[in-house]
């Protein structure tokens, strides 16, 4: 029997088999030979289209099974789908994204990173090796977790913990995930974890089967941390405090390493702070200022999460965004009233500004926002997600267009911003 020569197969038979495999498949595929990866090229057009490598907004659309993801991109006018490896992708708690993966809590609160396009998984930690979480059994035999706060922890005999079904615990539990690098990289990659109680800091490598908590460091903050983002030109972690104030986090060498940079300029919480680091290598501090309403018709959510819901019609909006940038020498905020010719994408992943001349279809001056509300969503977890383009000329929240009308987005799992990467 003669070896069979699938180079030799006709292009048209090639392009549509491969118009049947899923993304990551069809990305496989186009490695095969020469005469495949031409014709990966010409589906690619169609299933993957995309030619700039701008952020794209993934979540879960209505229509389409629970472990389908749709992404779309404002620059580009363009949705595709992938399918995601179990558990499915309307199951999870998309709580990260950076370098073309994102990080995702299951229905065990244990958290993995996710390529949508290669399909690779990788489970971090399990969530009963964070210092303050521990496992038992209720009188029924299910799995429960004790989530111990304030300054508590699991071997404080005066402890009293707050129980949760392994569901819930996600809700209240994770702030936001920073990656230092891809995943890919292995142990070169340093997760990041902000949680609860009240934004304390852990970390892993990719490999590693516990979380280390950072506690007992010179100059760090007990808690109160909202946001992070990795510098990779000096290898640290900014991470910016409810305050105002900026650290740096260092752990590159055998202890980690914390440094005062900015001091406190706020004593308030409200609004919600995002640390941003521009192109030309200024840092901003966004806030973004959020109102309640309420709305005539509330939403509608599987009954099965009735105990997630407080208020169906509540709704949390942005009504005001403020632009700071940061002066080091002078240790203070320096009011902005423009972006210029930039361009933000804000929400659960680390935050990301680019240059409108690199991508003119999208809106200089302005903030794609997708919502991070993690507060709300732990009272409310299936209302109304806030998605949409603040303007800083018209400080207005505008639509995102065209997806919302025709692949419209649920509100589980919260939609997050993502730059697509096979790596």
């Amino acid at each position: 029997m003669g070896i069979s020569d699938w180079s030799s197969l006709p292009k048209d038979i090639v392009i549509v088999v491969m118009g049947k495999l899923e993304i990551p498949d069809l990305l496989s595929a186009g490695a095969v030979c020469a005469s495949w990866r031409a014709a990966c090229t010409a589906v690619r057009r169609v299933r993957f289209p995309i030619t700039d490598k701008s952020p794209c907004l993934l979540y879960s659309c209505e229509a389409d099974d629970p472990d389908l993801a749709t992404f779309y991109s404002p620059s580009n006018n363009a949705t595709f789908k992938v399918r995601l490896p179990g558990p499915p992708f309307r199951r999870r708690y998309t709580v990260g994204s950076d370098h073309g993966w994102i990080v995702t809590a299951d229905e065990l609160s244990n958290l993995q990173v996710i390529n949508p396009l290669s399909g690779v998984q990788i489970d971090l930690p399990p969530v009963t090796e964070l210092y303050n979480v521990e496992s038992f059994t209720d009188e029924q035999g299910s799995l429960m977790y004790n989530n111990y706060e304030d300054s508590m922890h699991r071997d404080d005999p005066l402890g009293f913990p707050v129980p949760y079904p392994p569901q819930r615990l996600r809700l209240f539990l994770y702030f936001r995930v920073i990656l230092s690098c891809s995943p890919s990289a292995g142990s070169e990659c340093v997760v990041l974890l902000l949680h609860s109680p009240d934004g304390q800091l852990s970390f892993a490598r990719i490999g590693d089967h516990s979380w280390t908590r950072l506690t007992d460091i010179e100059n760090l903050w007990d808690r109160g941390y909202r946001c992070a983002v990795y510098n990779k030109n000096d290898g640290l972690f900014y991470l910016l405090h409810f305050q105002g104030s900026i650290h740096t986090l260092n752990l590159n060498g055998p202890s980690p390493v914390v440094n005062e940079i900015l001091k406190g300029v706020t004593a308030w919480d409200n609004p919600t702070k995002s640390i941003v680091m521009t192109p030309r290598g200024d840092m901003l501090q966004v806030w973004r200022c959020r109102e309640l309403c309420w709305n005539d018709a509330p939403v509608q959510f599987p009954s099965e999460d009735s105990e997630d819901v407080h208020d169906p019609c509540q709704e949390l909006y942005t009504d005001e965004m403020l632009l700071y940038k940061v002066d080091f020498d002078d240790q203070k905020l320096d009011k902005i009233d423009s972006l210029k010719d930039y361009v933000l994408f804000l929400g659960f992943n680390s935050s990301i500004c680019l240059s409108a001349k690199e991508f003119p279809n999208l809106r200089p001056g302005c903030a794609y926002l997708a919502d991070d509300s993690y507060e709300e969503i732990g009272i409310n977890k299936h209302t109304l997600r806030e998605v949409g383009i603040w303007n800083f000329k018209s400080e207005t929240l505008e639509s995102l267009g065209d997806p919302q009308s025709v692949l419209p987005w649920l509100n589980w799992p919260p939609p997050i911003w993502i730059t697509p990467s096979i790596l």
